[in-house]
């Protein structure tokens, strides 16, 4: 075995992470006449085997579904910062949960205000 042989070192090629421009043009050029040369028949199948597939269901299926959480109420609310009494305050936090609810439903009632439907 030579000398140089037995030193040979290894060559490192680095790619991008991301493919350039025209890797991607060339993907989608052989993409689009991947599918212009697709059957009818063959459409038909692959759209059904991917239908039955729980894991690729449509997109339209999943913006149908409902998020977790509250539901959005009709009139949304303000966040104000006030400042009050002490001794309000803690009347209203004594009653328990929904003191802030309460105050509200207080206040409409000395501004003469009705009552939104919840």
């Amino acid at each position: 075995m030579s000398k140089a042989s037995s030193q040979s070192r290894a060559t490192v090629v680095r790619r991008d992470a991301t493919p350039t421009t025209s890797t991607r043009e060339r993907a989608r050029a052989t993409a689009l006449a991947a599918l212009a040369r697709m059957s009818e028949e063959e459409d038909a199948a692959i759209t059904a085997a991917a239908l039955a597939d729980p894991d690729a269901q449509p997109l339209e299926f999943l913006k149908l579904r409902r998020k977790p959480g509250r539901p959005r109420a009709e009139v949304k609310k303000i966040a104000v910062s006030l400042k009050l009494d002490p001794d309000v305050v803690s009347a209203y936090r004594e009653k328990g949960p929904g003191w802030q609810t309460r105050m509200n439903d207080d206040l409409r009632k000395a501004a003469k205000l009705k009552r939104h439907a919840r």
